[in-house]
């Protein structure tokens, strides 16, 4: 499961994926683990964690059961 997060004015970026059975060892990629914390049970749930909001932490925050690709195209 991948988790995303778009802050106000900033392109979405991922912040971890998470795959099941895999505890605790998560790919946080650059973002801190004592910041945020993710759950992959099954293969239909997980849960995500944003620890010790501040209000920079304001912004859209989703997930995803595949990647994120940019499906714009061009024409006019």
């Amino acid at each position: 499961m991948y988790w995303y997060r778009q802050l106000p004015g900033e392109t979405m970026e991922l912040i971890v994926f998470t795959t099941q059975g895999n505890k605790d060892n998560h790919d946080f990629g650059e973002f801190r683990k004592d910041k945020f914390s993710a759950t992959k049970p099954d293969a239909e749930s997980g849960t995500f964690t944003v620890k010790d909001l501040q209000p920079g932490d304001k912004g859209l925050y989703f997930c995803a059961v595949s990647q994120h690709s940019d499906t714009h195209t061009g024409g006019g």
